[in-house]
């Protein structure tokens, strides 16, 4: 990429990377240590024409990674999965087609203004969300 004077590097992270997410031990670590390292790789290669961005998606249940975990405790799958529905902005997780979409769009010359960033693809993903549970007085 350095000899051509340009590229992209993608990574993915997950949710952890980008808030306090509970029962992921090291793995939230894990993430915000990709997305750290990311931005630092962005300003390193940047003069050389490489763009260096992370895709931060809040797991995809028709991915295979994600359906083998739910293969090995059938019984939780569907309250896991509607608690982490619950906790997004949009209900509804990111399919694989989408963090396709994306990664496709920002390795694009579309996209040739945008490095060293973390692209939040979690369907709004936040732990305190739970506003459809709680009525707020003035809506």
């Amino acid at each position: 990429m350095k000899k051509q004077g340009s590229g992209v590097i993608l990574s993915i992270t997950a949710t952890p990377g980008g808030m306090c997410y509970p029962n992921v031990g090291g793995f939230g670590p894990a993430c915000n240590a990709i997305e750290g390292f990311s931005k630092n790789l962005a300003a390193e290669l940047g003069l050389n024409g490489i763009r260096v961005i992370t895709i931060r998606s809040a797991g995809s249940p028709d991915s295979r990674p994600f359906q083998e975990a739910l293969d090995q405790n059938k019984e939780m799958a569907d309250t896991f999965i509607q608690k982490l529905v619950e906790d997004t902005m949009l209900n509804k997780l990111p399919s694989t087609k989408d963090i396709a979409n994306i990664a496709a769009f920002l390795a694009s010359s579309h996209a040739s203004a945008i490095t060293g960033v973390t692209v939040d693809a979690t369907s709004g993903t936040t732990s305190g969300l739970n506003a459809n549970k709680t009525p707020i007085a003035f809506i």
